[in-house]
C-alpha cells in the first residue's frame, strides 16, 4: 500500500482541481508541477525507512511484490542501477527531503559494498520483505535474475557517481562525513576503470564482454560525475584528473568506434571479437531506444547535428506509419514500457510538441485516477519514474523562465 501522506496528496488533487492539478509545497519559492509531485512523492514511498533494518535507505524497483519464494514468501525488490535512476531524477525536483532520501540510498549503498553483497564491486540485487526486514540476495536458487544478480557493473558504478555529484548539487553534505566514502567510491572506480579497455570502452561486466552504448553512455556521464566530486568536494585534482581523462577516452571511444558518420547511426554494442552490432531502426530495444543515448547523457551535445540526425532518424521510424508512434502510443513502441528516457533525450533535443504529447500520452496510461488507485502500474519502475521527473523538471524550468502568453 502507498504511504498514507501520498494517498492524501492524490485525493486532494483529484477533489479540489481534478486529475494533476493540485499544488504540493516545497522547500523553493517554486511549486512543482502537482503531476510532477505524484511522480516525486511515489518514488519517495518506495524507500524503506526503519533505521533499525539493514533495509534502511533501499528504494524498490516498485510498489508492488517483484518475486515469491517457493515456500510463498513475498519479497520487494531493490535494484542498485534502477534505483540510482530514480533517486537522480528526484535530486532534479524541489520536493522535501529530496537530499535526505538520496542520502538515505548513498548510505544504503555504501553499507552494501562487501564481500557478500557485492562481490562483481557493485552490489547485487537486493530483496526484502513488505516491512524491510528479511533481506537477501537469493529468493530462488538457480534463477538467473532472483540470485545473485548484477545486471550490468558499469551501469550499477557509474550511476552511483552521477547520484553522489546530483547530491552534493542539491546541498547534501553529510553523507560525506563517513571518513570510509572517498576510499569506497575509488575502490568502486577502479572496479569500473578495470573494465575499460584499449578502445576507451567499457565491457558490461568482468565476466559478459560486450561494449554497450547505453552503458559506455552512462559511464561518460558517471566519470564526468566522480572528477567533479573528486575536485570539489574531496578537493583532490590527482583523481579529478584520472576520472576526468577516462571520461574523455570513453567519449572518443563511442564517437569513434560506436558511432557510423555514413549511417548517422549508431552501432548499440561491439563485442570481444571486435564485431559491432548494426542499428536496427525497426527493433526498439536496444537499437532504437540506444541511439538516443549519447544525447541523454552528455557525451554529444544535443545541439549538434549528430543528435540532430539521429532524432530524426528515431521520429521517421517510430511515427505511427512505419513503426508505432512513440509519443501517442509509447506502451505500443516500446512493448509495453512507456520509454520516458527517449522522451527525455528528444525534449533536449528540441522536439517539445512532441514531447507534450507524450506526456499526455503517459498521464492518460499510468498516473492514478483516484485516491484508491495506487497508479504507475507495471511495466513502469523507479528508473521511469526518475526519467520522468527530470523531463518534467527541465520541462517545468523551462516554462517558468519563458511563461505561457
Amino acid at each position: 500500500m502507498p504511504h498514507f501522506r501520498w494517498i492524501i496528496g492524490v485525493a486532494l488533487c483529484l477533489l479540489l482541481h481534478g486529475r494533476g492539478n493540485c499544488a504540493v509545497t516545497s522547500d523553493s519559492k517554486n511549486q512543482p508541477d502537482p503531476d510532477l509531485a505524484v511522480v516525486a512523492y511515489w518514488i519517495t514511498d518506495l524507500q524503506y525507512t526503519n533505521p533499525g533494518l539493514r533495509s534502511y535507505g533501499a528504494v524498490k524497483v516498485h510498489h508492488t511484490v517483484s518475486a515469491i519464494a517457493a515456500d510463498g514468501t513475498q519479497y520487494y525488490r531493490v535494484s542498485p542501477y534502477l534505483s540510482n535512476l530514480g533517486v537522480l531524477g528526484l535530486l532534479c525536483t524541489s520536493i522535501p527531503n529530496r537530499v535526505l532520501i538520496a542520502e538515505r540510498w548513498i548510505k544504503w549503498y555504501a553499507f552494501h559494498l562487501t564481500p557478500d553483497s557485492a562481490p562483481d564491486g557493485v552490489p547485487y540485487e537486493h530483496f526484502y520483505l513488505a516491512d524491510g526486514s528479511g533481506e537477501t540476495t537469493c529468493v530462488k536458487p538457480g534463477d538467473h535474475f532472483l540470485c545473485h544478480y548484477n545486471d550490468a557493473t558499469d551501469s550499477a558504478a557509474a550511476t552511483f557517481f552521477s547520484v553522489l555529484w546530483a547530491y552534493y548539487e542539491a546541498g547534501g553534505r553529510t553523507a560525506f562525513d563517513a571518513p570510509e566514502l572517498k576510499p569506497q567510491i575509488e575502490t568502486l572506480a577502479t572496479v569500473l576503470l578495470s573494465l575499460q579497455q584499449a578502445d576507451g570502452l567499457c565491457w558490461a561486466k568482468a565476466d559478459y564482454r560486450a561494449k554497450y552504448l547505453e552503458d559506455n553512455s552512462e559511464v561518460y556521464a558517471g566519470l564526468r560525475a566522480l572528477a567533479n566530486l573528486e575536485e570539489v568536494a574531496f578537493k583532490d585534482k590527482v583523481h579529478a584528473q584520472n576520472y576526468a581523462e577516462a571520461a574523455s577516452r570513453v567519449q572518443h571511444g563511442i564517437m569513434t568506434e560506436l558511432y557510423d558518420a555514413q549511417t548517422k547511426l549508431y552501432h548499440p554494442a561491439k563485442f570481444e571479437d571486435g564485431k559491432l552490432s548494426a542499428a536496427n531502426l525497426n527493433v526498439w530495444f536496444p537499437d532504437t531506444q540506444s541511439q538516443l543515448w549519447p544525447q541523454l547523457f552528455g557525451v554529444v551535445a544535443p545541439t549538434d547535428p549528430k543528435a540532430q540526425a539521429t532524432l530524426n532518424n528515431f521520429n521517421h521510424y517510430w511515427n505511427g506509419k512505419v513503426k508505432p508512434d512513440w509519443a501517442t502510443t509509447p506502451h505500443l513502441a516500446a512493448g509495453g514500457w512507456i520509454a520516458v528516457d527517449v522522451a527525455y533525450a528528444a525534449w533536449l533535443a528540441g522536439d517539445t510538441k512532441r514531447v507534450a504529447t507524450y506526456l499526455a500520452a503517459v498521464k492518460r496510461l499510468k498516473f492514478p485516477v483516484s485516491a484508491q488507485d495506487t497508479g504507475f502500474a507495471w511495466p513502469f519502475t523507479v528508473a521511469d519514474a526518475g526519467w520522468l521527473l527530470q523531463l518534467m523538471a527541465a520541462k517545468q524550468k523551462v516554462e517558468t523562465l519563458v511563461p505561457h502568453q
